[in-house]
């Protein structure tokens, strides 16, 4: 499963947004996600990924896609550590 998928099944049972609708590249903001809930959906991503999520990338990254990419970088550097 890619980190894009994993992702869509993390906001679909954190809040509730069908799968099937989220497009990876459509802002957090189009599935009613504000600041608030972002900063609740990295909490969540460190719990699923055990990965420290920065927190600049609550406020930078924007997109499904970008968080994706961000993780795969996180994880990808936690292996080789």
């Amino acid at each position: 499963m890619s980190t894009v998928d994993q992702l869509k099944h993390l906001i679909h049972d954190k809040f509730g947004v069908a799968s099937e609708a989220i497009d990876p590249d459509a802002p957090f903001a189009s599935y009613d996600l504000d600041s608030l809930t972002v900063a609740e959906l990295m909490f969540a991503i460190d719990d699923e990924f055990h990965v420290i999520v920065p927190d600049e990338a609550a406020l930078t990254v924007t997109t499904l896609r970008g968080l994706a990419d961000l993780l795969d970088t996180l994880l990808a550097q936690k292996r080789a550590a």
